[in-house]
């Protein structure tokens, strides 16, 4: 930020962030699991960091990040499982709720640094960073370069611009305003382009994504007079389309564009056990309450939850009622 602009976020937490991080000579990043731009994003900023600091580490997420970001430097360095050689002094959680949200079956031997913007987020590390206010992890770590005085290469502000875009919604989500076009223009002048982040979020789906889209469109219900759109996605489809990693990024938003629905969900049948649903609000229902019901959680107008489940329709037709 400008000299004359006062930092939204307290710069005691990243005093104590940026020591715990000089201390260490081995770091583990770990991102949420089915990795969004934010989550892609921000693994990406904070490798060019340590970078900058000769730090080792290793990046994980435990999927496959989606294939639009295969463009970033560096895409390829994030692995589906922490390096078991790392051996890492420090491990980094960023954009993960909770523990369960990173890498299942993994307990870290590490102190944690948990870097969140989510509201429901446990506290679970030595040191939690968690800014709600924030429209993304990506606007954190933006924070804790500029105040760390990283050297904004072209890599790491075209990393920032894309966790800042895709958890904006290409800056159109209420979580938006002045702060984050202000930080966007820094990232632009920086040597990141709008323009190829925008393609790579928003304009690189597969065609098994395109034809699934087509599918779960054609299954829109409306409930509650109007107000509740809902869409699936069985598990037959995911076979025949390739896979749970053809499951379009942003059709659960497409839902909540019909006019008059305040709340939209997005269902998806994972095999004969498991149901993973997205949930989406026009701002007036808090539906991070409402995923927290299930033990899921996330923003007021965006969240999630995955459940394993007896029998997929009925767990539908109760998360519905």
């Amino acid at each position: 930020m400008q000299k004359q602009d006062k930092l939204p976020v307290d710069r005691d937490i990243l005093d104590r962030i940026l020591d715990r991080v000089h201390e260490a000579d081995s770091i583990q990043l770990i991102g949420h699991q089915r990795p969004d731009g934010d989550c892609v994003g921000s693994l990406l900023a904070m490798h060019y960091m340590l970078d900058q600091l000769d730090i080792r580490h290793a990046l994980a997420s435990q999927s496959i990040p989606p294939s639009g970001y295969t463009e970033l430097a560096d895409y390829g360095l994030i692995r589906e499982q922490p390096d078991e050689l790392l051996k890492p002094k420090l491990v980094v959680y960023l954009d993960c709720a909770n523990l369960k949200r990173g890498i299942e079956g993994w307990e870290p031997s590490a102190p944690i640094i948990n870097i969140d913007h989510h509201g429901s987020n446990t506290r679970y590390g030595e040191i939690n960073w968690v800014e709600p206010e924030c429209a993304a992890v990506g606007e954190m770590l933006f924070y804790l370069a500029d105040h760390g005085r990283f050297t904004m290469t072209h890599q790491l502000a075209e990393a920032l611009l894309v966790a800042l875009t895709t958890d904006t919604g290409a800056f159109c989500f209420s979580n938006t305003n002045s702060i984050q076009h202000r930080i966007a223009a820094r990232l632009i002048e920086a040597g990141a382009s709008s323009e190829h982040v925008y393609r790579m979020a928003y304009c690189s789906q597969e065609v098994e994504s395109v034809r699934l889209s087509g599918k779960v469109l054609s299954r829109v219900r409306l409930e509650c007079g109007g107000q509740l759109a809902w869409s699936e996605v069985r598990h037959q489809d995911y076979e025949v389309s390739g896979g749970e990693k053809s499951a379009p990024e942003n059709l659960a938003n497409t839902l909540n564009t019909i006019r008059g629905v305040c709340v939209s969900l997005l269902f998806h049948e994972l095999g004969s056990d498991g149901l993973r649903l997205n949930l989406r609000s026009d701002g007036s229902i808090d539906v991070s309450m409402l995923a927290a019901r299930w033990g899921g959680g996330g923003h007021d107008c965006a969240a999630g939850l995955q459940i394993r489940i007896k029998n997929y329709e009925e767990a539908r037709e109760e998360i519905l009622s």
